[in-house]
C-alpha cells in the first residue's frame, strides 16, 4: 500500500471528539471576602458602589471557571454600568415620585417603562457579550432591537389573552433569541431546537404543581375535621400560615428548578458553534435539593451564606456542562482570533441588568 492511499485513508477517518468538561475552582472562603467588602461599600455610599461590586464578582467568578485550563475573563467598565444604573435609578424615582403626587402619572411612566424594557434587554445582551472573553477572544451578540420587541413585547402581551397558553412559546423565543444570536469571534451559534420541548416541560411543571396543591389541600381537609376552628380558635390559624408559606417556597423552588434543568439541558445540546457541540446534564432533583439547602442556609444565617449558596450552585451547574468539538480548542481560537480585530465593535452599551435568560 502507498504512501498517497494511507494519507487518504487517514483524511477519511474522522478523529475522536475531544470533550472539556468546565472547571470552578472558586471557593466560599475566596468570595466571601469579595462579597462582604462589595456589601459594606455599596451600602454606605447608597449604591453606588454597586456597578463595582458587580465587575469585581464576575471578574471572580470568570477567572476560576476555565475550559481546558484556560480561564475567562470579564472585561466591563464599572463607570459604563454605573452610567446605566443611574439612568434606571432616575427612571424608578420618577416613577415612585409620580406614583405618590399623581398615580395617572405614576401609570404612564410605568407603560413607558414596560415599552423600553426589550430595549434595555438588546442592550445589556450586547455589553455582557461583548465584555465577556476567552483566550483573548470577545463573544459577541447579534440579535437585533427589532426581534427584542417581538419577542419580550409583543409576545408578552398575548399571554394574558391566551390565558397563558402562549407562556411556553414566549420562553421558546426568548431562548432563540439568545442561542441564536451569540457568537464567538466570528463564529455565530446556531441553535436548531423546537417548541415542543418547551411545552413538554411546562406541562410537567404543571402536573407538578398540581400534585402540590392537592396534597396540600388534602392536609387542610384533615386538619379542619380533626381539629375544628371553633375548639381552637386561631391557633389552628397561626400554625397552618407558616406550613402554608413552606409549601408554597417549597412548590416554587420545585417547579423553577425543574424547568431550569430540562430548558438548560435542552438549550446547550441543541447549539452548535462551529465544530463546538455542547453537552448539559443537570439532574432538575439534584437543583431542587441544592435550591433548598441553599435558601434554608441564608434564612438560618441572615444572609451570610448567599456566597456559600452562590458558589455552591455555579459550582454544580458549570460542573454538568461539558463542550465537545472535533478539532481541539486550539484550531478552534485560533480560527476565530484571526479576525475578530477586524469585526470588533466598540463597546458603547452600557446596561449590565439581570435578565435571567
Amino acid at each position: 500500500m502507498n504512501e498517497e492511499h494511507i494519507a487518504q485513508e487517514a483524511v477519511a477517518i474522522p478523529s475522536e471528539p475531544m470533550r472539556y468538561r468546565l472547571e470552578f475552582t472558586g471557593t466560599t472562603e475566596e468570595y466571601f471576602r469579595i462579597w462582604i467588602v462589595n456589601t459594606f461599600l455599596t451600602i454606605i455610599t447608597l449604591g453606588i458602589y454597586a456597578a463595582w461590586a458587580k465587575v469585581r464578582t464576575r471578574q471572580y467568578f470568570y477567572a476560576h471557571t476555565g475550559i481546558g485550563g484556560h480561564s475567562f475573563e470579564y472585561l466591563a467598565n464599572p463607570t459604563a454600568i454605573l452610567k446605566g444604573n443611574l439612568i434606571i435609578g432616575g427612571g424608578f424615582i420618577l416613577y415612585t415620585a409620580a406614583g405618590h403626587y399623581h398615580q395617572l402619572a405614576g401609570g404612564i411612566i410605568a407603560v413607558l417603562f414596560s415599552l423600553i424594557l426589550p430595549f434595555l434587554f438588546y442592550k445589556t445582551l450586547r455589553f455582557y457579550a461583548h465584555n465577556s472573553a476567552f483566550r483573548n477572544v470577545r463573544f459577541r451578540f447579534s440579535g437585533t432591537l427589532g426581534e427584542s420587541y417581538r419577542v419580550f413585547l409583543f409576545l408578552g402581551l398575548l399571554i394574558p389573552l391566551t390565558l397563558g397558553l402562549i407562556f411556553p412559546y414566549w420562553s421558546f423565543r426568548q431562548k432563540k433569541y439568545f442561542f441564536d444570536n451569540f457568537a464567538f469571534g466570528t463564529t455565530k451559534n446556531s441553535f436548531t431546537g423546537s417548541v415542543r420541548t418547551f411545552y413538554n416541560a411546562y406541562f410537567m411543571a404543571s402536573m407538578i404543581l398540581i400534585s402540590i396543591l392537592m396534597g396540600v389541600g388534602i392536609v387542610v381537609y384533615f386538619v379542619l375535621q380533626n381539629f375544628p376552628p371553633s375548639e381552637y380558635g386561631s391557633h389552628v390559624f397561626l400554625i397552618a400560615i407558616p406550613i402554608m408559606y413552606a409549601v408554597f417556597l417549597i412548590g416554587s423552588v420545585l417547579i423553577q428548578q425543574y424547568i431550569y434543568a430540562r430548558i438548560s439541558n435542552y438549550c446547550w445540546e441543541e447549539s452548535t458553534l462551529g465544530t463546538i457541540r455542547f453537552q448539559s446534564t443537570l439532574n432538575p432533583w439534584q437543583l431542587i435539593r441544592i435550591r433548598v439547602m441553599n435558601i434554608l442556609g441564608i434564612l438560618v444565617s441572615c444572609g451570610l451564606l448567599i456566597p456559600w449558596a452562590k458558589i455552591r450552585k455555579t459550582r454544580y451547574i458549570l460542573d454538568n456542562l461539558t463542550i465537545i468539538t472535533q478539532g481541539g480548542l486550539d484550531n478552534f481560537t485560533a480560527e476565530v482570533g484571526a479576525e475578530e480585530d477586524a469585526v470588533g465593535e466598540a463597546a458603547t452599551d452600557f446596561f449590565d441588568l439581570e435578565i435571567g435568560l
